[in-house]
């Protein structure tokens, strides 16, 4: 369940009333989902459960100032009408069927399990969890609305595969350098390389190294004996 109204439709089809489930003001949540389970895949509702909700994702407007770190007062008053909006806006998506974006989502990842992309597309749209799946989808939406960009592919980046630095060559454009911090496995070079189809345009030239990093001059921390690529 990634969305408010899936969880109000999850609740009606298990025979849970609606006022037997609390939605709430996320603690830690992802910039690229809305709700937050406690668990990934989690299917099922239970009677009282409380559903944690990151409010920025399509709700900004109504919340920019509801939660705003000085505020520190009437946290009860706050619950109950987060609680109570959060109930409100669930029932107008139930109302008004899905979101616009979800809809596309949907097309996109029917689009790449079924090859549109290519069939090492779809094997790596295949490895990703829920939460990945999540943040490759938003980030080909806002491909899509906004135009090719690096700054898109550092965040898939940055959010899908661990330690890692992207790059940008000040002798060349068009080239770019990418470090892992890690030993090159076959799931991680299988993300790497889908994200390097999806987000990087000709005529981009992009050089990956794992583990050891290059040198540059004037960085001390790269310029390590025995721990250095050369390049």
């Amino acid at each position: 369940m990634n969305y408010l109204w899936e969880v109000l439709l999850g609740a009606r089809k298990q025979g849970i009333a609606e006022d037997g489930i609390r939605f709430t003001m996320a603690k830690e949540y992802s910039a690229y989902m809305e709700v937050s389970n406690q668990f990934l895949n989690q299917k099922e509702m239970e009677e009282g459960q409380v559903v944690e909700v990151n409010p920025y994702y399509r709700f900004y407007d109504i919340f920019k100032e509801l939660y705003q770190p000085e505020m520190k007062e009437y946290t009860r008053l706050r619950d109950s009408l987060t609680n109570l909006v959060f109930h409100q806006l669930a029932e107008n998506d139930v109302l008004s069927g899905m979101t616009r974006e979800e809809y596309y989502k949907k097309l996109l990842y029917r689009d790449l399990m079924e090859g549109a992309y290519g069939m090492e597309a779809r094997t790596a749209v295949g490895m990703l969890d829920r939460d990945e799946r999540e943040i490759v989808l938003s980030g080909l939406l806002r491909q899509y609305q906004t135009g090719s960009s690096l700054d898109i592919f550092k965040d898939m980046m940055e959010a899908l595969v661990p330690r890692n630095i992207v790059y940008h060559s000040n002798e060349n454009f068009y080239e770019i350098f990418v470090y892992v911090g890690g030993k090159k496995d076959r799931k991680t070079e299988i993300k790497i390389n889908f994200l390097l189809q999806m987000f990087i345009e000709l005529p981009y030239c992009v050089d990956l190294y794992y583990e050891h990093h290059f040198g540059i001059l004037g960085v001390e921390e790269t310029m390590r004996i025995d721990e250095i690529t050369l390049c």
